[in-house]
């Protein structure tokens, strides 16, 4: 048992008001009035509206300084990296819908690559064609698709899960890339930069992306009806724009690069960012095509 000389959190010894080894407040009588639960619950709305405020604002504003504070050690101010990057995600999924490139309804697979159109439909039309029991053979699924749901609308339902799950692999995938890029580049303090460091950096330079792209969204859902391509056009514009002026700016602060290599790893990442977009896409199909 503890006494009021020690953290009944941890049982480390009690010097001040907050626990120096967890950080758990020392109880005190009045912690179960109302007044306290009120104060409580104020000041945890308080500081999560802060830390995002701040966060998102520097994420912004400040190309690189959420990343180079972080590997500083300078974090309580701002949400971690992951949870950020998981904020953001939820932003990008509500405004996916209006945003071609992550349209994944099998209607746009069989029109848009990648993969290839044409593989898509001798794939659907192998699993569509035939009688029901060549159907049962051919899917792999332990549960039958309803008899009242299209192939159609299967697909649609499988893959917007799929998606929202398989989202976060391109940040590993992205930090691989960097460490591949840096793997013989030493930081400021002479030691080379670990994969840790480059996923932060990752999770930093993707959050910003996946709020440019939620943009769009958001664009083409204000302006949505007959007036939209050109409004969204000249806002697509504006906001692609801000992506290799971003990109270039937190290279140069993250990694102290010169502009001629910090212009070279903008240009790397764009690649890097296509072609993991490329593998996403053709993954997603897959993993929804063979588990439908």
């Amino acid at each position: 048992m503890s006494d009021d000389s020690t953290c009944p959190n941890c049982g480390s010894p009690l010097l001040r008001r907050y626990c120096p080894d967890c950080g758990q407040a020392a109880p005190r009588p009045d912690d179960y009035s109302i007044r306290a639960h009120a104060a409580d619950f104020l000041d945890q709305i308080a500081s999560v509206d802060s830390k995002i405020g701040r966060t998102v604002w520097a994420l912004v504003a400040r190309p690189g300084v959420l990343t180079q504070d972080h590997i500083a050690g300078r974090r309580a101010r701002y949400l971690r990296p992951l949870q950020l990057f998981l904020v953001v995600n939820v932003l990008l999924f509500l405004a996916a819908p209006r945003m071609p490139l992550f349209n994944y309804s099998l209607g746009n697979y069989l029109t848009h690559a990648p993969p290839s159109p044409t593989l898509v439909r001798a794939l659907v039309q192998g699993k569509t064609s035939g009688s029901t029991a060549d159907r049962a053979r051919t899917t792999t699924s332990v549960v039958p698709l309803p008899a009242t749901e299209t192939y159609d609308a299967a697909f649609d339902k499988r893959v917007e899960t799929q998606r929202k799950s398989l989202i976060i692999l391109f940040a590993p995938a992205l930090a691989l890339a960097l460490w591949i890029l840096f793997r013989r580049r030493l930081d400021v303090k002479g030691v080379p930069r670990t994969y840790g460091q480059h996923l932060v950096f990752a999770l930093h330079i993707l959050a910003f992306v996946w709020l440019v792209f939620a943009g769009w969204g958001l664009i083409s859902a204000v302006f949505a009806g007959e007036t939209v391509g050109p409004i969204v056009a000249i806002g697509l514009a504006v906001l692609l724009l801000a992506l290799p002026v971003y990109l270039f700016l937190a290279a140069r602060r993250v990694y102290a690069l010169s502009r001629l290599l910090a212009m070279a790893l903008m240009l790397a990442l764009i690649g890097a960012f296509m072609a993991l977009l490329f593998a996403y896409r053709s993954l997603l199909f897959f993993t929804t095509y063979y588990t439908l």
